[in-house]
């Protein structure tokens, strides 16, 4: 199996992941979603195919911030 890892930086997964989190959860704090998206990558960030763990990372993170807000 061919890793893929080479174009992935973990700090610029992270901060896009926020990005786009803060956008869909405009009123959440920022911590809650910097520490989501850094739980979010940092769960994927050594699997030996990368191509999909920003999706897959933003998921995580959404649901998580959406849980926080819920108070779940």
């Amino acid at each position: 199996m061919t890793k893929r890892s080479e174009g992935f930086d973990k700090d610029e997964t992270i901060a896009e992941v926020e990005e786009r989190v803060q956008a869909r959860f405009p009123t959440a704090p920022s911590d809650v979603i910097h520490d989501e998206a850094v739980a979010a990558v940092d769960k994927y960030a050594d699997a030996p195919v990368k191509d999909f763990v920003e999706i897959i990372a933003e998921r995580d993170a959404r649901t998580a911030v959406e849980n926080t807000l819920d108070g779940s």
